[in-house]
């Protein structure tokens, strides 16, 4: 019966870890998802142009990248839509520019991004 009960034990603790390397890894999509929509604002901009961010949280999120279906792709074409979405402040003072910063952070915090990101929690590598 301890046996059991201590074989229980650790499938419960192995899920426990699984689900905090889930949770690590798609709060690392979510800032890479910001990394790709400021990409595209900053098209023009050397530092921009020169930024390694997106390629370090490819490293370091671990999923698939085998195929053309793949949640880097997704993430890519999501921040994509959601850049070209970007509309003129209505605030007088701003004469219709666009908020692009607080536009691409809001994205990254979207309940569809985080949608989207769950969907492909079955692509990750299992080696943490």
């Amino acid at each position: 019966m301890g046996i059991l009960l201590y074989t229980g034990g650790c499938k419960v603790r192995k899920n426990e870890a699984m689900e905090a390397i889930l949770k690590e890894r798609r709060q690392w999509m979510k800032e890479y998802a910001l990394c790709s929509c400021l990409s595209l604002v900053g098209k023009q901009d050397t530092a921009f142009r020169n930024d390694i961010s997106q390629t370090v949280y490819v490293e370091i999120t671990d999923y698939s990248r085998t195929t053309k279906n793949n949640l880097y792709n997704a993430v890519d074409s999501l921040a994509y839509k959601a850049f070209n979405s970007i509309t003129p402040t209505q605030i007088a003072d701003y004469e219709g520019k666009k908020p692009y910063m607080m536009s691409c952070i809001e994205f990254s915090q979207s309940e569809e991004l985080d949608s989207l990101i769950r969907r492909y929690d079955y692509q990750i590598q299992n080696n943490p």
